[in-house]
């Protein structure tokens, strides 16, 4: 085990050295009293050489106390100080033995000083320190007993009391040892717990990559060395969040292990590489310009793609990537390397969000880009405003129309575009009517609920409006079955289902009034929750409906398994079905297999997107229940449906009496598919 003190930084060092040379300058302050000032006791060897000895000590606190030695070598400069400031000690401590005639008391000094020296743990004062108490007891202690071990002594004995005063310093001198050796360990044990405390701060704890304050340093060092030209490289993995929910959190957790090995190999040398959290990864790229970068974002997507791996699975995992770009004028100081960074680290990000509504790949971010991320940010506040205060989101509705037979009397081709058939409900679709920005469509503010806590309360909100206009229209004598769309999360919310029972119950409508239409993915990424919490509401007797079925999974399986109402078509069916013309996006093959399937579990079909009616006429001669489209009405307030349309829908004759039965069915549409299968 070295000894050197090396481990004490200087500050320790230069307050601890201050205390030794405090403790000599006491000292020798103190035998200057004791030597000066007539009447004190003092021994006849102090009579003799107490000038000389007094200039050595005067000289030695000198030589001590001054800095200017810190100018060598820093470790040469320690050894030169501590040593004389020791030897300054130790030698004047013998002379305050000397002085006070060998008293057992002044021996105690020695032991005081042991633990003090002990202090600069280093080897060559210890040894000096040790060497002056031999000196003083060995030789001093032979030629002048007297005045080392009392006057009682003569010189047959003083071998004894020199053996017996070395045994009691060497126990002290060990104490001081095993002292100085565990602060010293724990000291190293302190070191690699900072150490090791400093490495997570830094560091990834999963992947073992720098974190998001790993690369801010290392983003900040290369901003503040030579200017060069950089690159920040933000990247998010797609569809990440399926192989959480499919396969679990462990194998997400090793799909991100591996992805991080992979993408640490592509880099290489290039560049530093960090996991910012999450499923989201960056990279620092100096000397590398807008292409470069983006071959280097390809790059690392290709391998992503062709190299992850699960239990041995092979996943279709993609990435989105976003670069930032710095061009080098001037070196940065730390304070303008610190903001450069966090404000390419934040375009990166708006970049890489960019890409990600593009479908993937890698985009270079541009101030459009900025422009839009702030105005994302504003609307999303004024959009909590206008879900709490409920005053600026409105509901439009689309019809949805029979296909199962003929136009119903009295109502014109016209107004279902020559296919006839009646209404059996409709589809309600948000529209906000901002203040300030006019008319918002739901492009511009539905992907912000899906981020948010406000998903929440917005589709309780929806529901109320909905049934609040099915009440109306259901005084009114007309079932008109409303559709409202349920974000995925919202199905596991504890409050969405008693809520919407709730809700039903304070307005005493059917509950086969309220359709709630779920997106495919919702349904596929947890069968079993969505499983039960559709049966609930079966039990309700609300109906469900996939939505734009085929655009998710595209998978039939899962149909078996789930008791839903209804499929919805996706509008990339219908087109151009019943029509010559090639390149139609219709299919009908698989249409009538998608119908038929359908049917044979229980569950009605409607087709979305109808604009067309040669569409109409092929979706009915392969056994379509209803369409909605803008061949029959575009979405509008409830006031724009026409009587005539909303004649055709379900009737009943209200109760006369409150209290008394449920009214009558009336009308042609009483046999028609407003129940709550329809």
């Amino acid at each position: 085990m070295r000894l050197g003190g090396a481990d004490l930084s200087d500050e320790v060092f230069e307050r601890r050295h201050r205390w030794v040379t405090g403790v000599l300058v006491g000292l020798v302050l103190g035998l200057s009293v004791w030597v000066v000032v007539p009447g004190l006791p003092t021994s006849e060897v102090v009579d003799r050489v107490p000038l000389l000895v007094m200039a050595a000590w005067v000289a030695l606190t000198a030589l001590a106390a001054l800095r200017p030695w810190t100018r060598l070598h820093p470790r040469a400069s320690r050894r030169l100080r501590a040593t004389s400031t020791s030897a300054g000690c130790f030698a004047a401590a013998g002379l305050v033995v000397c002085a006070a005639g060998g008293a057992a008391e002044a021996h105690f000094v020695f032991f005081v000083l042991v633990p003090l020296v002990a202090l600069y743990e280093m080897v060559l004062p210890f040894v000096v320190a040790v060497g002056l108490v031999v000196l003083q007891l060995g030789v001093v202690g032979t030629l002048w007993p007297a005045a080392v071990f009392g006057a009682d002594h003569s010189g047959e004995d003083a071998w004894v009391s020199a053996a017996v005063h070395s045994a009691l310093f060497a126990a002290g001198c060990a104490g001081s040892l095993m002292a100085w050796s565990g602060a010293r360990s724990a000291r190293r044990e302190a070191a690699v717990v900072v150490a090791q405390l400093s490495h997570r701060t830094a560091h990834d704890e999963l992947t073992g990559l720098a974190n998001r304050a790993g690369l801010a340093d290392a983003l900040d060092a290369a901003l503040t060395g030579v200017p060069q030209d950089l690159a920040v490289v933000v990247m998010d993995l797609n569809r990440f969040k399926e192989v959480n929910d499919t396969l679990g959190h462990d194998a997400g957790d090793e799909l991100l292990r591996g992805v991080a090995l992979v993408m640490e190999e592509a880099v290489g040398g290039r560049g530093s590489l960090a996991r910012l959290g999450g499923d989201e990864f960056a990279v620092v790229l100096p000397g590398f310009d807008g292409p470069g970068a983006c071959a280097v974002a390809e790059q690392l997507r290709e391998q992503v793609r062709e190299r992850s791996t699960v239990a041995g699975i092979a996943l279709d995992l993609d990435l989105s990537a976003g670069v930032a770009l710095h061009v080098a004028q001037q070196p940065l100081g730390a304070a303008a390397a610190r903001a450069a960074s966090g404000e390419l680290l934040r375009h990166a990000d708006i970049a890489m969000y960019d890409a990600k509504r593009s479908g993937g790949g890698a985009v270079v971010y541009d101030a459009a880009m900025d422009h839009h991320s702030t105005a994302r940010l504003e609307v999303s506040r004024e959009l909590r405003t206008a879900v709490v205060q409920r005053d600026q989101l409105v509901l439009h509705y689309q019809p949805k129309i029979s296909l199962a037979d003929g136009p119903a009397d009295g109502l014109a081709d016209g107004l279902v575009g020559g296919a006839g058939g009646r209404l059996v409900g409709v589809e309600a679709l948000v529209r906000w009517h901002h203040p300030v920005r006019g008319f918002m469509p739901p492009g511009d503010f539905i992907p912000l609920l899906e981020t948010t806590d406000l998903v929440h309360s917005f589709t309780a909100y929806m529901v109320d409006l909905a049934l609040d206009q099915a009440q109306e229209w259901y005084l009114s004598g007309h079932e008109v079955p409303i559709a409202v769309n349920a974000f995925p999360r919202c199905l596991t919310h504890p409050d969405f289902l008693p809520h919407v029972a709730r809700a039903l119950h304070e307005r005493a409508l059917p509950a086969h009034l309220l359709r709630l239409e779920i997106t495919e993915d919702a349904l596929v990424a947890d069968p079993e929750t969505a499983s039960a919490v559709i049966t609930q509401l079966r039990e309700m007797g609300v109906a469900t409906s996939i939505d734009d079925f085929g655009t998710g999974y595209s998978s039939l399986s899962y149909l078996r398994r789930l008791p839903v109402d209804e499929v919805k078509l996706d509008r990339s069916f219908v087109t151009g079905l019943g029509t010559s013309s090639e390149g139609g996006g219709g299919d009908e093959v698989l249409v009538a297999s998608i119908i038929d399937l359908a049917h044979r579990l229980g569950m009605q079909v409607v087709a979305e997107g109808v604009e067309d009616p040669a569409e109409t006429r092929a979706l009915r001669a392969l056994g379509c229940d209803v369409a909605q489209g803008y061949l029959f009405a575009r979405p509008a307030p409830a006031a724009a449906i026409s009587a005539e349309l909303l004649a055709t829908a379900r009737r009943w004759r209200p109760p006369a009496q409150p209290g008394a039965p449920t009214g009558e069915m009336t009308g042609p549409a009483s046999a028609g598919l407003g129940s709550s299968s329809g």
